[in-house]
């Protein structure tokens, strides 16, 4: 009897992990925003949870998603990399089809922190943003901006804790989040397994922004 019950014991720990591996597997859940995608409407049949992003889901699960529960704001594409026609979703989607995104996902992408509040791009951590003359600085404490007569140069640029996608757009985003003007200057000789973009999405594998100089007008 006792072996019977240690056995069944070890059964139900193996299957929670394999649960939980699957539930993962696409990136660490912590902070970053879910999608739990159903292979039929009403929320039923398989299922999958996405953390953060997907630039291009395996073979089961490409253009088989018919209902999905997104918790925060994404964006789903009907090609891989987040290309195609793409939409904005959030909340419970019961039936795809009234998206015309039925059977269609690829890719999607969450929306990091309160960039994807109102899809209006970066937006500064309460209380935790850097401002001109001094204040507090929301990246690694070892790179600290440095305070110049008409610019301001900052050498480790990140947002909600993710590096920055680099591009000139991002840059200029970053840089009006620090309440100072556009970029005069942006390094992305670096890249990073994942980041989030100037609109505060999640993406892949990309370059990175690493010294940005804003100015200060």
């Amino acid at each position: 009897m006792m072996k019977r019950v240690i056995l069944t014991a070890v059964l139900a720990v193996t299957t929670a992990a394999a649960g939980s591996a699957v539930a993962q597997n696409y990136g660490g859940g912590g902070r970053q925003p879910s999608a739990i995608l159903f292979d039929q409407p009403n929320f039923q049949g398989r299922q999958t949870t996405i953390y953060g992003m997907a630039t291009n889901l395996p073979r089961d699960w490409n253009d088989k998603t018919m209902s999905a529960r997104f918790q925060g704001r994404w964006r789903i594409c009907e090609n891989s990399d987040f290309g195609g026609r793409c939409q904005d979703v959030s909340g419970d989607v019961p039936n795809m089809n009234t998206l015309g995104m039925g059977e269609r996902i690829t890719s999607l992408q969450a929306y990091s922190g309160a960039g994807g509040n109102d899809g209006g791009g970066f937006r500064p951590p309460p209380g935790g943003n850097w401002r001109p003359g001094g204040g507090n600085w929301s990246g690694p404490n070892q790179y600290r901006p440095t305070e110049g007569v008409r610019s301001v140069f900052f050498p480790y640029p990140t947002y909600d804790g993710y590096d920055i996608a680099a591009g000139s757009s991002s840059a200029n985003a970053f840089c009006r989040s620090q309440g100072l003007g556009s970029s005069a200057y942006y390094d992305s000789s670096q890249r990073a397994q994942q980041a989030v973009d100037g609109e505060g999405r999640y993406t892949g594998p990309t370059s990175v922004l690493r010294d940005v100089v804003c100015r200060r007008y």
